[in-house]
């Protein structure tokens, strides 16, 4: 079913139940700062994190995840070093505190994400034998167009057609003869996989996908990027696709909790 649809429901049950920070003890170790997520080592479904050191010993850093704000925050992680590696099944957000015996930092680091791009009013047709049979993402990831995929002029990241009365969707460069200067793309049902798209190179990705339902579909992008879109309504010639995320931090194969 479309996430958007139950995006107030659960940000009422998120207020009431969920908190904006972890729970943790206190202290007065300085805070830690500079966290970030390294996009370049960021792959798969790992997302590593790195933070300045504090300029005094500390036994270890705590870390601490929640997969909305507001929202259930764990601790996944405890270490010594200034970097960690976690291996998650969803986006998320991350928070960091220091601490020496007893004694934990004053407050959390600053708060970062891995979180994909949203984009759950932007509605697509695809019609066959139109001038919106093909669609393309945007290079940053913010937005995607139609256009069509019969001219070399439009380089569609997937097209749909009709075959044997069933809709199908294609990969960009599926048929080059017939639809000329796609990209090369492979698609997945995300149907048992949650919110982590198939490890590339998986006898899962497919060149095309017959869609006759509502249903999420991951793409993997030639550029290596990943997104995933909803196919909402299947008409005889076409489907429509009202929103997309699509994962920014290039070969993440991660994608949002609501």
């Amino acid at each position: 079913m479309r996430k958007y649809l139950f995006l107030f429901i659960v940000l009422a049950v998120a207020i009431v139940g969920c908190s904006n920070d972890p729970s943790a003890p206190s202290g007065n170790l300085p805070n830690v700062t500079n966290l970030t997520v390294d996009e370049t080592a960021s792959k798969g479904d790992s997302v590593v994190l790195v933070w300045d050191p504090l300029d005094q010993d500390v036994d270890g850093y705590h870390i601490y995840y929640a997969t909305t704000v507001p929202g259930d925050w764990g601790e996944p992680g405890l270490t010594a070093d200034t970097t960690w590696t976690h291996i998650a099944t969803s986006t998320g957000y991350y928070e960091v505190k220091a601490s020496k015996g007893l004694e934990y930092s004053a407050g959390f680091s600053n708060r970062v994400n891995c979180r994909a791009e949203e984009n759950y009013f932007a509605e697509m047709q695809l019609r066959a034998n139109s001038a919106a049979n093909g669609l393309l993402f945007d290079a940053d990831g913010l937005g995607w167009a139609t256009g069509i995929a019969d001219s070399s002029e439009f380089t569609q990241d997937l097209y749909v057609d009709v075959v044997d009365n069933k809709i199908y969707l294609f990969s960009g460069d599926h048929n080059p003869a017939l639809y000329p200067g796609g990209h090369s793309t492979k698609l997945c049902d995300q149907s048992g996989y949650g919110n982590v798209a198939p490890e590339a190179g998986s006898a899962d990705w497919a060149d095309s996908i017959q869609v006759t339902g509502p249903n999420w579909i991951f793409i993997q992008l030639e550029n290596g990027d990943y997104a995933e879109f909803y196919v909402d309504s299947v008409y005889t010639d076409g489907v429509d696709l009202p929103n997309f995320e699509y994962q920014t931090i290039n070969g993440l194969r991660l994608f949002n909790v609501l």
